[in-house]
């Protein structure tokens, strides 16, 4: 179980270090974007630098610091509403919170699966970006990873709280 436990950590900073990557790139896209345009209207249209695809670039990575966010904090991502819950034992909000990660699971098998096979039919079709030309194979593929993750912590931490009992609890942390 210890080992589980390493391997749940272990995603969930991979998926924190790919998220607050995609948002260091998104940030730093539409910084660069605006101060080129700026300068572009400043200079009556001398200057003319644009960042090419830069919509498409914050929204490829905006999809990628999502899914990245959503597999590392699986946990922590019930909503626990206090009018059903508050007079609820700890034991049967554990058992919902399992079968809630249990459902996370079969949704990320569902979206790596679908993400994979799109990715398979942007290699077969050449399916590329409206703005950059760039093939979709590879964002459908990190994408995929991603769910990938997903469903793998959320069957670890289904397991865990099964076993264990313990989960993390909204309203005893006052988060």
């Amino acid at each position: 179980m210890t080992l589980l436990i390493k391997l749940s950590v272990l995603i969930s900073r991979l998926c924190q270090f790919i998220g607050g990557i995609s948002l260091i790139i998104i940030v730093l896209t539409t910084m660069t974007d605006v101060v080129a345009r700026y300068i572009f209207k400043l200079t009556g249209g001398e200057f003319g630098f644009t960042v090419k695809g830069s919509v498409e670039i914050v929204s490829y990575f905006m999809l990628f610091a999502l899914l990245a966010a959503f597999a590392a904090f699986v946990e922590r991502s019930q909503i626990i509403v206090d009018v059903f819950t508050q007079k609820m034992p700890q034991s049967i909000k554990g058992y919902m919170m399992g079968v809630f990660m249990l459902g996370f699971f079969a949704i990320g098998i569902v979206f790596a699966w679908g993400l994979y096979e799109s990715a398979i039919d942007a290699m077969e079709f050449g399916k590329v970006t409206q703005d950059l030309r760039i093939s979709m194979m590879p964002i459908y593929l990190i994408s995929a990873l991603l769910s990938a993750l997903l469903a793998i912590r959320s069957l670890i931490e289904s397991i865990n709280i099964f076993k264990t009992g313990e989960f993390f609890d909204a309203e005893e942390t006052g988060a």
